[in-house]
């Protein structure tokens, strides 16, 4: 499983949907994963928020009980045919942040996303898992 930012940022506020996303997910033998491209787009939310040290903390214990996945060259070049897809469409909603790297892991692993972020709905072959 393929963990979005959107979905980190649920478990680190808290909130009780996620969390019992989590313990679903930690009972399973399934993985789960946090793309670098998600720590990525963390750090920068990190900067700008209030108790920003206190944030950096949760989200850090949050990433390091998880396997991560760097950007491949091949999760690269699908990303970015993804990001254009999406921009020239009519219909699809158009992937923005770390989105298009996110769906393209998860379509090139086979592997379901877990977010509440209905741009993922709009990537034709990915599975996206809400709570």
């Amino acid at each position: 499983m393929i963990l979005d930012t959107q979905y980190l940022g649920k478990l680190a506020d808290g909130d009780d949907t996620a969390r019992e996303k989590a313990r679903e997910l930690g009972e399973s033998v399934v993985p789960t994963r946090v793309p670098t491209a998600v720590v990525w787009e963390v750090y920068t939310g990190i900067g700008n928020a209030p108790l920003g040290e206190k944030l950096r903390a949760l989200y850090e214990r949050l990433i390091a009980s998880r396997s991560t996945i760097d950007l491949s060259p091949e999760v690269a070049r699908r990303a970015g045919e993804l990001k254009r897809e999406h921009m020239n469409s009519d219909v699809a909603k158009e992937l923005d942040g770390a989105d298009p790297l996110i769906a393209a892991h998860g379509l090139l692993l086979d592997e379901p996303v877990v977010s509440n972020d209905s741009d993922f709905r709009d990537v034709e072959g990915l599975e996206v898992i809400t709570y």
